[in-house]
């Protein structure tokens, strides 16, 4: 069981993460403001941007979060990960600041209320308009996020908590204090600081967060695209949203993402994830090795090996075959579908593999192998044949022959010359 944080202890993180956030955010506007380093970015849809005066106040709540998170976390593993995770933030904000220092450029209309005005001097007095990407304000708010989504997953209070921080992030660009710019760089900070500083150990977690990173990073190029070279940019957010979902996916560790049971992809999806799609089709067909005969018997009966095209299919597969189909990024062919006995079982691609996954299907290989008759035959196959098929035909022949981890790998690197098997899957 996690050690209990004492209240010194959130206390000390708590005033050393400050005096950090002080220092570094206060030298860095001093460094802009001081030798005029500073520039500003500007989208040209920000304009339409309105001013909520109003919101001034959940933006100014963001430092009572900033001390609310050192108390919400329960233990002194996750007050330690949180400091962690602030303090990077932090200095790789700093970073930013001042090496590319930016300037908000809006002026801020007038207020008429006496009670918000009080916010928005006391904004004017000891904030600046610098510091500016990546926002800080955003990229606490996601550390905050979490640590409540973990805190407060089985109370009443997580959706009130959770639109607090939505609407703080939000107020950001409402209250004219940060542009677009310094939103995306915050939220790509924050997938950067989750991937070094996770407690989430899980593969597939740390590949969903590199996806992220690259979805925002696509959607950034085709807001700068739209801004300064044609409209087209746009359709770059096409795949942006394509890989978030992928993300998404891996996040969740969810490999049926895609495809239905019967192997196929509904058109809905297929156009929603072409860009993915499209890919991973370009890497099969020019990635695989041994692409015209990619099929390796491995003991009798069993063979393995990467997605068959529609011509290597009809020559291999007929009504006495069974298909294992380990691929979770793309459809399974027609002829394939119909014309054997087929069960899609899909992995994702380079990522972990859950242990009742594994136990499903090997479970499922040795039920049709005891029961095999000799005209019928098993292919396993996932879309490169480099790793998922190898993974669990070594896992099925450890079971079937009774024989040792290693003897079972010997076996199908040896017979499968492209095989790669993957050893991070290995508890």
């Amino acid at each position: 069981m996690d050690k209990k944080a004492t209240v010194s202890t959130r206390l000390l993180w708590l005033a050393l993460s400050y005096i950090l956030f002080m220092i570094i955010y206060n030298s860095s506007a001093w460094y802009a403001f001081h030798f005029q380093k500073s520039d500003s970015f500007v989208f040209d849809f920000e304009k339409n941007i309105p001013f909520l005066e109003w919101m001034i106040i959940p933006y100014m709540t963001s430092g009572l979060l900033f001390t609310l998170a050192f108390f919400f976390c329960s233990s002194q593993k996750d007050l330690i990960l949180l400091t962690k995770r602030i303090n990077f933030t932090t200095i790789l904000s700093g970073l930013f600041f001042f090496l590319f220092p930016l300037k908000f450029s809006f002026v801020k209309p007038q207020t008429d209320s006496d009670f918000l005005n009080t916010f928005f001097h006391f904004l004017t007095t000891w904030d600046s308009n610098y510091n500016q990407a990546p926002s800080l304000h955003i990229g606490y708010a996601v550390i905050f996020w979490f640590i409540i989504r973990k805190e407060f997953k089985n109370s009443k209070l997580l959706i009130m908590l959770q639109i607090w921080i939505l609407l703080l992030c939000i107020s950001t660009l409402t209250v004219f204090q940060h542009h677009f710019i310094d939103i995306i760089t915050a939220l790509l900070l924050s997938c950067v600081t989750f991937f070094i500083f996770s407690e989430n150990k899980n593969r597939n977690y740390r590949i969903g967060l590199v996806y992220y990173f690259f979805g925002l990073l696509f959607s950034l190029i085709a807001l700068l695209i739209y801004q300064y070279i044609s409209n087209f940019g746009l359709l770059i957010l096409w795949i942006s949203l394509a890989v978030f979902l992928v993300g998404t996916a891996y996040t969740n560790s969810n490999p049926r993402f895609l495809k239905k049971e019967d192997g196929s992809i509904n058109f809905f999806k297929k156009i929603i994830y072409f860009p993915y799609l499209f890919i991973y089709k370009i890497i099969w067909r020019f990635g695989r090795k041994n692409s015209s005969n990619p099929i390796t018997e491995i003991v009798p009966q069993i063979f393995i090996g990467a997605k068959l095209n529609s011509k290597q299919a009809k020559a291999f597969i007929n009504e006495q075959t069974y298909i294992i189909d380990l691929a979770a990024e793309t459809e399974e062919i027609d002829f394939i579908r119909h014309q054997s006995k087929y069960f899609s079982k899909p992995l994702l691609d380079i990522g972990s593999i859950k242990d009742k996954e594994l136990e499903t299907i090997v479970t499922l290989l040795k039920e049709i192998h005891a029961n095999i008759k000799p005209d019928e035959k098993i292919f396993i196959h996932c879309l490169m044949g480099y790793s998922r098929s190898v993974f669990i035909t070594v896992f099925f022949l450890k079971e079937l022959l009774n024989i040792k981890l290693e003897e079972a790998i010997e076996i199908v690197t040896t017979k499968h010359s492209q095989s790669i098997f993957p050893k991070y899957l290995i508890n």
